[in-house]
């Protein structure tokens, strides 16, 4: 659970910036004002541009970066005073490769985070099994981290996240590195052993065709701030628009029926390729208004098809909005 969540970073003083090389001349504002509840069995997408507060958000959970103001509690443990007992119950997956002992094989690798989480050794063994498994790196275990495809690494990440049967799981882009069909499995087992095991998972992603195959609850972050906290059909149904492509004979028909939809109420002209017009409807009442406008075109018309919009459209719709475009 995060509570008004507030993380800024102040600049060093100018010495200490000259040793660190840092850029830092005035306090960032990384994370104004989060709140947002995961509950047992669910999965909470975290999305937003770069720069928007998902990583720093995960790395204050898992008690890597202390905020400046607010709450975040995991499992009721205070992730600021107590985040080595988070670390003992979270499954934890940073974006990045660097925690991997490059030289060191996959089994060594799983066994040595083993061994810190105190895992005694013969179900150390076991659940290693497991979560090889699970991610598909049974004839990769002998090979060092080094020798690894991007992919590759990325699933012993998720593996090791995995391996002391954590109640929760924190993964910031777990399948950036995978391959559309790897990225494909790993998703379907972190969303069985969530429905299998009552986990609460946050997961960040830049993939949008990921985030609707979850079907889960988003959160959209923007510059820090939340912009929607709510499950996706909600998002669509609330943003979402009638869509209508009309494809007629000819492009002449089509260049004169986007004149007539520009000066007709209610509808907004998408976009115009050959014979074909895409527009939207800014109400239900719009549909027949323009659809009597177009009358003296119809005996030209193919086809006329309602479409759905892509995730990517309604985002960039919401973030524009945020941002005060038009």
């Amino acid at each position: 659970m995060i509570r008004d969540l507030r993380k800024v970073y102040r600049p060093s003083p100018r010495w200490m910036r000259v040793v660190m090389r840092s850029r830092i001349k005035k306090p960032i504002v990384a994370l104004d004002a989060v709140s947002f509840e995961v509950k047992p069995g669910e999965i909470c997408a975290v999305v937003g541009p770069n720069g928007a507060g998902k990583s720093t958000t995960f790395r204050i959970l898992v008690g890597l970066t202390t905020p400046t103001s607010g709450s975040a509690t995991v499992l009721g443990f205070d992730a600021q005073h107590e985040s080595m007992a988070i670390r003992r119950r979270v499954g934890w997956m940073p974006t990045d490769e660097r925690s991997l002992h490059m030289t060191l094989n996959c089994y060594d690798n799983l066994d040595f985070h083993g061994r810190l989480q105190g895992i005694k050794a013969p179900l150390r063994e076991s659940r290693i099994r497991e979560v090889v498994e699970m991610v598909g790196l049974q004839r990769q275990m002998k090979n060092s981290v080094f020798s690894l495809s991007a992919g590759m690494k990325a699933r012993l990440q998720l593996a090791r996240a995995l391996l002391h049967s954590p109640e929760v799981l924190i993964l910031d882009e777990p399948t950036a590195s995978v391959d559309p069909v790897g990225s494909y499995e790993l998703l379907a087992t972190i969303v069985s052993l969530v429905e299998e095991q009552k986990l609460a998972a946050l997961i960040s992603s830049h993939r949008l065709d990921e985030i609707e195959a979850l079907h889960s609850k988003v959160v959209l972050l923007d510059q820090g701030t939340v912009l929607y906290d709510g499950d996706l059909d909600s998002m669509r149904a609330e943003l979402d628009r009638p869509h209508y492509e009309i494809t007629f004979t000819s492009r002449l028909v089509a260049e004169n029926a986007e004149l007539t939809l520009r000066q007709t109420p209610g509808t907004q002209l998408v976009t115009r390729e050959g014979a074909m017009i895409r527009y939207v409807v800014l109400g239900q009442k719009a549909v027949g208004s323009a659809l009597g406008q177009l009358d003296r075109f119809l005996t030209d018309v193919v086809s006329i098809n309602q479409v759905k919009v892509p995730l990517r459209e309604l985002l960039a719709e919401m973030y524009g909005v945020a941002g005060g475009h038009e």
